[in-house]
């Protein structure tokens, strides 16, 4: 399992920016698979929402 010290890691070697960058992706890739294999809108619009915040906070952190 992943702990604390792989995400500081993680952004070390990445930069936070970068790592919110594909966090968000992950999100929006979530939301697809729910709506194209499961047929779940609902849910699939939830993560679509994870993405975007996660979006607004990435561009905050590129100030």
């Amino acid at each position: 399992m992943y702990d604390k010290s792989d995400i500081e890691i993680m952004i070390e070697n990445m930069s936070l920016s970068g790592v919110l960058s594909i966090l968000s992706q992950v999100c929006y890739e979530k939301a697809e698979h729910l709506r194209t294999n499961w047929q779940d809108a609902e849910t699939a619009r939830t993560w679509e929402k994870v993405g975007r915040a996660v979006s607004k906070i990435k561009i905050k952190t590129d100030l």
